[in-house]
């Protein structure tokens, strides 16, 4: 669609060594070019590492308190049990999310999906694949496979489990001094850059 509107950006991508209230800064090197004021820009940047969606608790008890999401067996193990030897806990970048996850049986073969933060949000049954959707992306959160069940599943056992999101974890704070308004738009951006390494 017409009008077409590009921007091309110069940058240099360096450690700030010293931060001044009057907007002055220091850097650990110096930068390769000449950035004209007004008109440059200074942006910060939280370097993440490697970001993978995984599983990190994994196990089942024979009761559940319905509050406590403790990251180890409370009281006993379920006479059931789920082989994630056979069928893993499959988990993607995109719908997986940070979170404590309960299933938790309402009769011998189904359950009710509930997470720490967001509540019950689906059922499932031992017999068939669980994929609940996570809205924000439209790809599941988890799916835990139908043959991955074994028998002698009961009311009120539980099955936990952790899932960790492909997400680097960020809180945003905003200072601004006291004063009278000195500029019309006052705004920031947040950039996420990354890439992705293939064997």
């Amino acid at each position: 669609m017409q009008p077409v509107v590009v921007e091309h950006r110069i940058e240099d991508m360096v450690q700030v060594s010293d931060v001044q209230i009057n907007g002055q800064l220091a850097f650990t090197r110096q930068v390769t070019h000449a950035y004209p004021y007004p008109g440059s820009f200074i942006s910060s940047a939280l370097v993440a590492q490697d970001l993978k969606a995984r599983v990190s608790v994994f196990f089942d008890q024979a009761t559940w308190d319905s509050v406590t999401y403790a990251d180890a067996v409370t009281g006993s193990v379920a006479p059931g049990t789920y082989n994630d030897i056979l069928a893993p806990l499959i988990v993607t970048n995109n719908g997986a999310v940070t979170e404590k996850w309960a299933l938790r049986f309402t009769n011998t073969t189904t359950f009710e999906v509930i997470g720490e933060h967001v509540g019950t949000i689906s059922n499932g049954n031992i017999t068939t694949d669980t994929s609940p959707i996570n809205p924000a992306t439209g790809s599941p959160y988890f799916t835990i496979k139908g043959i991955g069940w074994g028998s002698g599943w009961s009311v009120g056992n539980v099955l936990r489990f952790n899932t960790v999101g492909a997400l680097f974890p960020v809180w945003i704070v905003r200072t601004i001094q006291q004063g009278p308004e000195s500029v019309i738009n006052d705004k920031f951006t947040i950039l996420v850059r990354g890439d992705v390494d293939r064997p």
